[in-house]
């Protein structure tokens, strides 16, 4: 147990998840819930106990997509979305995961967003490709994609020096 986990998060987030009532109305209306390991009151308990070793090591905060339906719901409006993103980042700086190419994908993600001021879909899947040596696991797939014009060659890029900036100031740097 780490006692100054939940302080960390708290730090790290700007969200207070010791306010959580353990209601659980942030994981009934979580559309995924049913695929982590932990559930999102499962993640808050936990973080409010210390248990650094297993919230870091969770599916549940890859798994997470950030649709704020769980903030929503939430009583005490806790962002369980950026709480997850904050725990993503901790979890990538200790290099503390049962799944190495979820971070490494996490990683180059946010290169792809540092680079291009937002994700170039061809350009991380293919370096995601090249770095997990999973060259053809789903290839007919991304040639669907490609051929309805949902993976394009270049990037649509807008903003690029706002991001810049925000990756400088070392916000979100992972």
């Amino acid at each position: 147990m780490n006692k100054g986990f939940a302080q960390q998060v708290i730090k790290k987030s700007h969200e207070n998840v010791n306010k959580c009532l353990q209601c659980l109305k942030c994981t009934s209306g979580c559309p995924i819930a049913s695929w982590m390991d932990y559930k999102p009151n499962q993640i808050n308990r936990m973080i409010q106990m210390g248990y650094s070793d297993k919230v870091l090591g969770s599916s549940a905060i890859w798994l997470c997509v950030g649709c704020q339906t769980c903030v929503t719901r939430c009583p005490m409006k806790i962002d369980i979305p950026h709480v997850m993103d904050s725990l993503r980042q901790l979890a990538v700086k200790e290099k503390v995961s049962r799944e190495p190419n979820v971070t490494m994908f996490h990683q180059l993600f946010l290169d792809s967003v540092k680079r291009w001021g937002r994700v170039h879909e061809l350009e991380l899947i293919g370096l995601y490709k090249l770095k997990s040596r999973q060259f053809f696991s789903d290839m007919q797939l991304g040639q669907q994609m490609f051929l309805k014009g949902k993976l394009k060659m270049l990037p649509e890029i807008a903003g690029k020096k706002d991001v810049k900036r925000i990756f400088s100031n070392g916000q979100n740097n992972g």
